[in-house]
């Protein structure tokens, strides 16, 4: 009589498989986050002139420090808003960073934004100040002229070195996410050349997570699944190929 192992033997091999992707999964757990800039969450123009952001937060290890990449991109006019925003030229954003951190700049590499800012204060947000602020090439942060800037459906990335925390990165993006949920930490984005809308042509408007926002998975932990997954492919081919041989 010929006993056929391969259907127990496949079953463990696939919880083997599941148990794999998923300690990878754990071991790999950051996500990057975005940030919605919009006039709900606050703008010196009343209901706001529409101009609007998306800012991707995106923590990495750097050897024994951490590296922040910051995605910037402008998504004015890509939405209808009250203030009937079609364009603008996005041109600074500045940006609050975890207690006992200290940012410098470790790469701007094809972007525009180059001028690097501590302590910057954005008047009529009644934020106080901003920990620090990347922007176009000007001699303050909210003035200046707004050529070299975003415009609609443009991006940059600017990253930053983070030293003197102890955290990992993932533990590090969760701390970002949660102080900009509880509001212990803060953004706020610089538009000029507003077009389209009827409150204004200048405007600066906060930075806030909205309530439907996703974590996006970074491209380690969607490796570890896939790798995971595969490896539970190939043994069950094997197993399968064995049982009718």
């Amino acid at each position: 009589m010929k006993t056929n192992f391969a259907q127990p033997l496949t079953a463990c091999i696939a919880t083997a498989g599941l148990a794999i992707a998923s300690s990878l999964l754990t071991a790999t757990q950051a996500q990057a986050f975005s940030l919605s800039v919009a006039p709900q969450y606050g703008t010196t123009n009343g209901i706001g002139t529409g101009a609007t952001a998306t800012l991707d937060f995106n923590v990495v290890q750097s050897g024994a420090d951490l590296l922040l990449n910051l995605g910037i991109t402008n998504t004015t006019g890509t939405k209808a808003t009250a203030g009937g925003a079609t364009d603008s030229s996005l041109v600074g954003v500045a940006f609050d960073v975890l207690s006992g951190v200290t940012a410098s700049v470790k790469s701007t590499a094809g972007s525009n934004f180059t001028t690097f800012w501590k302590n910057v204060e954005i008047k009529g947000l009644g934020t106080g100040d901003f920990d620090y602020g990347i922007s176009t090439p000007r001699n303050n942060f909210l003035g200046g002229n707004a050529n070299g800037g975003l415009y609609k459906n443009e991006s940059t990335l600017v990253s930053f070195l983070l030293t003197g925390s102890s955290l990992s990165a993932a533990q590090a993006e969760s701390a970002f996410l949660t102080g900009f949920q509880n509001g212990t930490l803060k953004a706020g984005v610089r538009f000029q050349q507003v077009s389209g809308s009827n409150v204004g042509t200048s405007d600066k408007v906060m930075a806030g997570v909205s309530a439907d926002a996703e974590p996006v998975p970074e491209p380690t932990t969607m490796a570890g699944m896939v790798m995971g997954l595969g490896s539970l492919v190939a043994a069950r081919r094997k197993q399968a190929k064995k049982a009718t041989a």
